[in-house]
């Protein structure tokens, strides 16, 4: 902070000093003194063109720049950076409202807090709190960075609220505290603005074409349930922080439809969205939609595309807040005009009663997005400004809603004392806690619903503010079967229908219907658990850790970078007095192997044995330093989420890259994964050179010869795995025995993201740690495989219902057919599966078969009496 703005700030009473000391914050711009203040510097102005105008981007860099100018030159403003991206770049955050607002922002958060959770509170003390204080409205700009005209509009925002002396303006400021997110990704922000600009003048493509946000590009709302990136951490407790009672949005779609899309959204609403929440969502969109509609803009949409369905996009409406999301149409190119194919107007010209006014006009640009977006916000504003007390009140009542119990939801949920998995269970609990929900642990044994639980089960009751979103992530989804027309194709949801967490992890939870008694403590912060690590085996003895939990794809991570011998038993043994897995490690006792499983148990839970002599039992020794490439595919969302979580579990990897293909790949590489949405053409064709500058080689097309190297890989004794669609890339590839199983019609087959059910065997080194029937996650992209060759490790049940969590039409083209199969191709492997075992890192549980994978094929056979040889014994 500059000392110009630290006297600025001295310069105000002590008590607004305190108030403006906010917990999330680690820089702060504020000037008080409003009298002095010079006029504020237009976005005009300050960028030296219209922000919209044709083929014009303000750069990142530069757009922070204005809003540090801003809120240091007004004294309704704040800027803050309250933390870091995944690339290591500040998070702004803008505060705007009144003077007065922003000396009483402690009193306004701690009224929402108290309205957030009314346990206690009267409707008449509720009333007199919501008189008393300010909505918080939180607007989210430049969610999917090549969505340019979300970032572009908000400094028009900015100014608008800092400068303007309008009725309009002066009841926001007065009666709504603005928090503004310019970018929830800034890192792809500038990136994309970067390139856009950097590239003007040449032959190149001026859209940034690879991930605009580290791991997770357009998936980085589709995390806001799981929290596994920087900024959804960031954008989750600045909401649990100050509990706003708006969240706006900001997006941009294809061009070729209507011209805005606004709540209310297509069914389904999820039902655990509170009815009070929907209906003003609803109510806010179309306030909205008239806003628009009376400035003459057209093509205005409502109740088309957009569901109301799946946490992952809308963290805040089980916590209160209506999510008002807002999607114009795309210009071309991202900042050129769209001009219509045929000269005429664009998108639909039939008037409905969702669609009012079609577009009459053949043209669209990023100048009309500006103007759109604007309308939209401000038109938000004005609405929460005049009924603000209503908007308090209406939370107040969503709140009240969710802690009262009610006949027709679980009265709680159990997760059992003693978890198969106990690194699942601590990550499905701080998820939970993570969402604000609260958590008890049983302090003795209770029964529930006739079955007894132990000390140490978690309970989760329902009736508590955040019940809601406990009971979306812990319950199953049965997702309505919606058709575009009675005998029609499936309605597509917006996104997915499943999100049941117990399956994903493989964490049993209980729902318990009916109340129970049981004397328990509130769990303040989940920790992993800490069970007692063995002492020192001696030398002919082995650390041994069994193969359930996912998890211990980190300690195989640890014990590959301390240099340990590691084997996987072979099939089911006893040893120390109980028995353990097949897959199960066995370690040597070596110093530099216990720190190794020390330190992971630590983080995880996962208890490690010792046993005084090795066991004898067939084995596979994991190959030393195993090398894992993980192909690089430009703008590969899949191969983004497999990257960050490779990096959270400490897997030793390297990306393949074009360059990698001139070789030998078994020279770099012992395994290599193709996520999913890789191709032949991504590997063969990959970038355009002509269309991409050289810093775009690594995503170069690697030719035929670059694809004979990678058969050759696989024949000369390299392991490939293929994920979900790039298992027709290893088809084509190898000529694999398998064909798809499936029926390509939607009306036929359509499985739009749910949860299904698998049998596996459990004995193959594949499928080592899976229970027999673990659920899976399968998407649209996803097949099943008749199979002519190869060996089958899961597949679906023979007959019967397919479906656990979700959405399933025509389950029975599943019966019997196979998902994940292991092939022998020259002297190498590969390992085909159908359905993503990753998926977006939701789908944990089912990882452990991609980690099997990855070290199996490089493994080595051991006998059962060469194992104590091999560990020194």
């Amino acid at each position: 902070m500059s000392v110009r703005t630290w006297r600025r700030r001295a310069l105000l009473p002590a008590a607004a000093l305190l108030a403006l000391t906010l917990p999330l914050s680690s820089s702060l711009v504020l000037n008080s003194a409003a009298t002095a203040a010079p006029r504020i510097t237009s976005p005009e102005q300050f960028f030296g063109f219209p922000l919209g105008s044709e083929g014009k981007l303000a750069r990142w860099d530069d757009l922070v720049r204005y809003y540090k100018l801003v809120a240091d030159r007004s004294d309704k403003v704040l800027y803050q950076e309250i933390g870091k991206t995944a690339a290591g770049r500040p998070f702004p955050l803008l505060t705007v409202s009144s003077r007065e607002n922003l000396r009483n922002l402690d009193r306004i958060k701690e009224v929402n807090k108290r309205l957030a959770d009314p346990r206690g509170l009267t409707e008449v003390e509720a009333k007199k709190l919501a008189a008393q204080s300010k909505p918080v409205f939180l607007l989210e700009a430049a969610i999917h960075s090549t969505e340019v005209g979300t970032a572009q509009v908000i400094p028009n925002i900015l100014h608008r609220l800092a400068e303007e002396k309008s009725t309009t303006i002066s009841e926001i400021l007065d009666n709504v505290v603005v928090l503004i997110i310019p970018a929830q990704s800034p890192d792809g922000t500038k990136w994309v603005g970067d390139h856009f600009n950097e590239t003007a003048g040449t032959n190149y493509a001026r859209t940034y074409p690879d991930l605009y946000q580290k791991y997770i590009g357009h998936d980085d709302n589709r995390d806001w349930f799981m929290f596994t990136q920087p900024e959804t951490q960031i954008s989750v407790a600045l909401q649990n922080e100050w509990k706003p009672q708006v969240v706006q949005n900001l997006h941009q779609m294809g061009n070729a439809r209507g011209r805005i899309f606004i709540p209310p959204y297509l069914s389904p609403n999820d039902p655990n969205i509170d009815p009070i929440t929907v209906q003003q969502t609803n109510s806010l969109g179309m306030e909205i939609s008239r806003s628009l509609t009376a400035e003459g803009k057209k093509g205005v949409n409502w109740g088309s595309t957009y569901d109301y369905w799946t946490p992952s996009r809308q963290y805040m409406t089980y916590h209160g807040a209506p999510r008002i999301l807002v999607e114009a149409a795309s210009a071309q190119d991202l900042a050129y005009t769209y001009r219509s194919s045929d000269g005429g107007p664009i998108g639909p010209q039939e008037p409905d009663t969702n669609f009012i006014e079609p577009y009459d006009q053949s043209t669209w640009t990023l100048a009309q997005i500006v103007d759109y977006l604007d309308t939209t916000v401000f038109g938000a504003l004005s609405n929460v400004a005049k009924y603000r007390t209503e908007w308090l009140y209406n939370f107040y009542r969503t709140q009240r809603n969710a802690v009262e119990p009610s006949a027709d939801k679980p009265f709680a949920y159990v997760a059992p004392a003693g978890q198969r998995d106990p690194f699942a269970t601590y990550e499905l609990l701080k998820t939970l806690q993570t969402g604000e929900v609260e958590i008890e642990r049983a302090i003795s044994a209770f029964t529930a619903n006739g079955k007894r639980y132990e000390a140490g089960s978690w309970i989760i009751r329902y009736a508590q503010p955040y019940g809601r979103f406990a009971k979306t992530l812990l319950e199953t989804q049965d997702y309505p079967d919606l058709r575009e027309y009675p005998g029609g194709p499936p309605q597509n949801p917006y996104d997915v229908t499943a999100q049941t967490l117990p399956m994903l992890l493989g964490v049993q939870v209980d729902t318990i219907a009916k109340p129970f008694t049981v004397s328990t403590s509130r769990v303040k912060q989940v920790q992993p658990a800490a069970p007692a690590f063995p002492g020192d085996p001696g030398s002919r003895g082995a650390y041994l850790v069994g193969p359930e939990s996912y998890g211990t794809a980190m300690m195989i991570a640890a014990l590959q970078k301390a240099g340990a011998e590691t084997f996987r038993a072979g099939a089911e043994f006893s040893a120390g007095g109980r028995s353990h897995a097949p897959g199960t490690l066995i370690v040597e006792p070596s110093r530099a192997a216990r720190t190794a499983l020390q330190e992971v148990s630590r983080k995880t839970g996962i208890p490690v044995f010792g046993v005084a002599q090795a066991p004898r039992v067939a084995a596979e020794q994991l190959k030393e330093n195993t090398r894992v490439g993980l192909f690089r595919g430009v703008n590969n969302i899949p191969g983004g989420w497999m990257k960050w979580l490779f990096e959270q579990y400490d897997i030793g990897f390297e990306e393949v890259v074009a360059a990698d293909f001139a070789g030998d790949l078994n020279a770099k590489f012992d395994t290599i994964v193709l996520p999913a949405g890789i191709s032949r053409a991504d590997i063969v064709s990959g970038l355009n050179r002509d269309r991409y500058p050289a810093e775009w080689a690594w995503a170069y097309g690697v030719g035929e010869e670059g694809w004979a190297e990678l058969r050759k890989f696989v024949e000369d004794g390299g392991t490939l795995l293929a994920i979900g669609d790039s298992v027709a890339t290893a088809r084509q590839l190898a000529s694999l025995p398998i064909t798809p199983a499936l029926p390509t019609d939607e009306h036929v087959f359509f499985s739009p993201g749910s949860i299904l059910n698998q049998r596996f065997d459990t004995t193959d080194p594949v499928a080592w740690g899976m229970r027999p029937d673990t659920p899976v996650w399968f998407g649209e992209d996803d097949q099943a495989y008749n199979v002519e060759g190869g060996d089958v490790v899961s597949s679906f049940p023979t007959s019967g219902e397919q479906l656990r969590s979700g959405w399933l039409i025509g389950g029975e083209h599943l019966n019997g057919k196979a998902n994940v199969v292991k092939h022998q191709v020259g002297e190498g492997l590969i390992v085909t599966f159908g359905s993503e075992p990753t998926f977006r890192t939701w789908s944990r549980d089912p990882s452990k078969l991609l980690f099997n994978a990855i070290y199996h094929g490089p493994s080595t056979p051991v006998e059962a009496s060469a194992l104590p040889g091999a560990l020194g014994g």
